[in-house]
């Protein structure tokens, strides 16, 4: 439980603290700004690869978990950015602020997801380790 809070916090960061405003506006009209964007949000989520790797000591899980979360972000953002600088720009602020908080429950949703299905994985990897290679 502790591990899945602290990637929350360090998206958070990443996401948010470590945007400037030139990316978030940048990243709906710019592949540029968007890699920007995606580019800081990886190097900080480096922490989550860190904390999932310590935690259970397969660092090859946290690469896994952190590369893959790092290519969502920037599929998830490449859509709903647009979605959002349009309804901004309309100054339709329910559904832009409606829009911003479905971007986060995607990012939740890549952030659970991708740890429990990589888990599982290392898991079966582990256990068809032990069948076939009796130590």
């Amino acid at each position: 439980m502790i591990p899945i809070l602290l990637l929350f916090v360090v998206h958070f960061f990443g996401d948010f603290v470590f945007q400037s405003s030139k990316m978030a506006t940048g990243k709906s009209k710019s592949i540029k700004w968007l890699s920007i964007h995606v580019g800081v949000y990886g190097l900080v989520s480096l922490i989550s690869l860190i904390i999932l790797g310590s935690f259970y000591h397969n660092f090859l899980f946290g690469f896994y978990w952190w590369i893959t979360n790092v290519i969502l972000h920037f599929v998830v953002d490449f859509f709903t950015s647009k979605i959002t600088s349009r309804f901004w720009e309309q100054k339709n602020m329910r559904f832009f602020f409606v829009m911003i908080g479905f971007d986060q429950l995607l990012h939740a949703i890549c952030l659970i997801s991708t740890f429990f299905i990589f888990q599982d994985l290392i898991n079966l990897s582990k256990y068809i380790q032990e069948m076939f290679f009796v130590y």
